[in-house]
Order: structure tokens, then C-alpha cells, then sequence
């Protein structure tokens, strides 16, 4: 027998194979990259003018392209973040292959936000020890980023979203830290995507890293 500190796992050649191998699904096929898809076309939810969650369909590569480069940081934003969020755009690019890279996409995105709050905001960590929180994780610094940072629904417009709907906990069950808990045990496995998630976190983390405003010259 096969033993771990949870289960205990048979060695039957005939179990085993069924429990570990998948022959109809190989791990990697050799490929192309489809310019279009014209019968199958990636489907996402995203906000546009006048609908914050609209459908949108994509069939030619360079409109899905163009579409994750749209996505990118615009604010002063430290290289270190910029990097890893350019990272998760790269894994949502591949997503024109397999639509399961999204979730990994979307973790990866949330997990520069939350890096990105705790070093603009370095006080917060001050509030921590003083509150004696333990685990503060994304919530507390969402809450910190709202309440010392001053989000209001008005930095968020442009991706439809809001503050006490979509960022903090509300009780629907889609705020950012119940997103990227679910994502990190599993519980989105083989789910949806969710929409305008990308938007949303580009602009809080455009909000604290915002653009040098250009002067006129005098």
C-alpha cells in the first residue's frame, strides 16, 4: 500500500492506471496557432460604454491581442508590478488556446494587487501589529485602501465596477478577496471566468500608481 498522512491509496496496476492516466487526453499536442476562430470564438464578460458586463466574441487573433494589450497598466506604476501583471496578461493572452489558462491568469493578477496595496500603502503594516491581525490577506488590504486611500465608485467608472459591490465583501459572494480565495483552493475549478475582473484591478492599482499629470509649457 501507498500511504500518506490523509489516505491510503491502492497499487493495483489496473487502479492505479485509472486513477493517474488519461489516455484520450494527452498532456501536450503538436499545434498551430489558430488565427481565427470563426466556429468556436472566445467569450468573455467585460464592460463596454453603457453595459458594465456585456458579452463580448472574439474570432480573429489580433482583436484578442489587441483586447490584452488594452488591458495593461497606464499609471507610475513600480517595474516590479508592472512585470507581474504583464505576466498574467500573458497567461490570459493564451487563453485563444485553452480557456482554463484564465484562472490562472486572474490569481496571478490579484496576487500583484495585493503586493501592490501593501507596498504603496507601508502603514498599513504599522495597523496590522497595532490590530493584531495575523492574517490580514487581500480583504484587510482592500478595506485599508478604501478607508486611508480614499477609492471612491468614481476611480472604478471606467470598468463599471463598484466599490461596495464588487472590491469589499458585501455578502454576493463576488468581491475581489472571495474571488482570489476561491481561485487559490480550487473552488473555480473548471469555472467560468469572471467578467471585467481584469478592468477592475487595473484600475485600483492604476488609482495608486496614477500617471504624472502633463504640464503645459508656460
Amino acid at each position: 500500500m501507498l500511504e500518506s498522512k490523509s489516505e491510503t491509496f491502492p497499487t493495483g496496476a489496473g487502479e492505479l492506471t485509472e486513477m493517474f492516466e488519461s489516455k484520450d487526453e494527452p498532456l501536450l499536442l503538436d499545434f498551430s496557432i489558430p488565427m481565427f476562430r470563426d466556429s468556436e470564438p472566445l467569450q468573455i464578460v467585460g464592460p463596454v460604454p453603457g453595459n458594465p458586463a456585456a458579452i463580448r466574441e472574439f474570432t480573429n487573433l489580433a482583436d484578442w491581442r489587441s483586447y490584452v494589450l488594452g488591458l495593461q497598466l497606464r499609471g507610475s506604476v513600480p517595474k516590479a508590478f508592472r512585470r507581474y501583471h504583464n505576466q498574467a496578461l500573458r497567461a490570459l493572452f493564451l487563453a485563444w488556446l485553452d480557456g482554463g489558462v484564465i484562472q490562472l491568469a486572474e490569481l496571478w493578477a490579484l496576487a500583484t494587487l495585493e503586493g501592490a496595496i501593501k507596498t504603496r500603502y507601508p502603514k498599513m503594516n504599522e495597523r496590522v501589529k497595532e490590530e493584531g491581525v495575523k492574517f490580514p490577506g487581500l480583504e484587510y488590504a482592500l478595506r485599508y485602501l478604501v478607508n486611508q486611500g480614499g477609492l471612491t465608485d468614481e476611480a472604478l467608472r471606467e470598468s463599471g465596477a463598484r466599490v461596495l459591490q464588487n472590491v469589499l465583501k458585501g455578502g454576493n459572494g463576488s468581491s475581489l478577496s472571495e474571488i482570489r480565495n476561491g481561485l487559490a483552493h480550487g473552488n473555480a475549478l473548471g469555472g467560468m471566468p469572471w467578467g471585467g475582473l481584469f478592468e477592475v484591478i487595473r484600475a485600483l492599482i492604476d488609482f495608486m500608481y496614477p500617471a504624472p499629470v502633463a504640464r503645459c509649457p508656460q
